[in-house]
């Protein structure tokens, strides 16, 4: 662990503390352990934080809720888990990501890895230095990988390897330049994916556009190239292309379910919202589990008043991630509606379990509360937030709501 923390290698960090049985360990290797971790938590939101701010720019709306909500997940410092929680709202309500949330070189974004699976950002340990071996090192970073996926990255040749563990500590350029010294017998699909994915992050969007195209020719189901390349698309505002893409895909039995979630995301953004629940549903019902895609579907029912509907499709959602009982969407949904106030409580009390310091679950508490009847009990939670000076906009405007009702009765 002190390796992977001079590495800045957090993920795996994390990976290792949350494996390991801490009841031997004595105060002072605890308390190291938990530093380390409020530090790799952070530093991960971080990075998700511009993920999502970025991909949020792009259009890639359903992305960004995802890049926001792992920040949230990460985030230990309370300053932190508001900035996400700020852009998060601000992502629902339809507006841009501020200035400060996005970096002037862009997202951390590391090839071939989603922003769950992210491992290092900024000044992270030159590769020579390492302490870890290339195979070890290879092993972590391709842990969250399908194994299938994982398989071609370790047997992949030497410059290729290196190539990409270069870009994994964040060094681009030098990672094209160890591209370009892979032979030319190995460059393959997979060198199309990842130089192109270089390429994108260094803003050379036609030349990305060229290698994931080539990439896609030879290896048509290589999802990372195309999921590369739509985000190319967006970025450079080829709507139409995207369009005619996903739609080709979905004709060829290819990658359906992510075909129509974004789909789903494009006619939302056209306020298309029959086209964009229909779509949405589709790719519900492909297997697409996406907490943000869940979330429109589930909005656009209750926007058109098939309450039964979106109950049904926000119960499908699991529960168990956010410390028990039902999903704190569909408890969010049924204190709306004024039902099932006992789960939604306890559905409440389980997410403020997961996370002390996001003031939304206490204020739901609150909201439970006072819809049962209990004012006494309803107040003392709003107080506690009242006296919070950094609470973000949606929630501070929720909090003085329930103040003035509890004032009225």
């Amino acid at each position: 662990m002190r390796q992977l923390h001079s590495q800045q290698d957090w993920a795996g960090l994390l990976s290792v503390a949350k494996s390991l049985e801490r009841n031997g360990l004595n105060e002072g290797l605890q308390s190291e352990i938990t530093a380390w971790e409020q530090e790799a938590g952070d530093a991960l939101a971080t990075i998700n934080l511009e993920e999502g701010a970025w991909a949020q720019k792009s259009g890639n709306l359903l992305r960004a809720r995802e890049d926001y909500q792992l920040a949230i997940e990460h985030a230990r410092s309370p300053e932190l888990r508001e900035r996400v929680e700020q852009a998060l709202a601000a992502r629902d309500r339809g507006e841009s990501p501020s200035a400060t949330t996005v970096a002037d070189d862009g997202p951390a974004i590391h090839a071939g890895c989603s922003s769950s699976c992210t491992t290092t950002a900024g000044s992270a340990a030159d590769p020579q230095e390492m302490d870890l071996d290339e195979e070890t090192r290879l092993e972590l970073l391709l842990a969250t990988m399908p194994s299938e996926l994982a398989e071609r990255y370790m047997a992949a040749g030497p410059e290729f390897r290196q190539a990409w563990l270069t870009a994994q500590d964040g060094d681009e350029e030098q990672a094209l330049t160890l591209l370009n010294q892979v032979p030319e017998a190995e460059r393959n699909a997979l060198f199309l994916f990842e130089r192109g994915a270089l390429m994108t992050r260094s803003g050379q969007h036609k030349k990305a556009h060229q290698d994931l195209q080539a990439a896609l020719t030879i290896e048509p189901d290589l999802f990372p190239a195309f999921e590369t390349l739509i985000d190319v698309l967006i970025a450079t505002g080829r709507i139409d292309e995207l369009e005619k893409t996903l739609k080709q895909n979905l004709a060829s039995e290819r990658f359906v379910g992510y075909c129509w979630a974004r789909l789903a995301e494009l006619h939302a953004q056209r306020s298309e919202l029959e086209l964009a629940l229909a779509a949405g549903l589709k790719a519900v019902e492909e297997g697409i589990v996406d907490p943000g895609l869940f979330s429109l579907c589930a909005q656009l029912r209750e926007q058109a008043e098939r309450f039964d509907e979106a109950e049904t499709l926000l119960m499908r959602m699991p529960g168990g991630g956010c410390g028990g009982g039902v999903h704190p969407l569909l408890a969010e949904f049924w204190l709306r509606r004024g039902e099932n106030f006992d789960q939604a409580l306890e559905s409440f009390k389980g997410a403020m379990r997961q996370e002390r310091d996001n003031p939304r679950w206490l204020l739901r508490i609150s909201q439970v509360y006072l819809a049962k009847g209990w004012r006494k009990e309803a107040t003392e939670p709003i107080e506690r937030l009242m006296r919070q000076g950094d609470l973000p906009e949606q929630i501070r405007a929720e909090v003085k709501s329930v103040a003035n009702q509890l004032q009225k009765s």
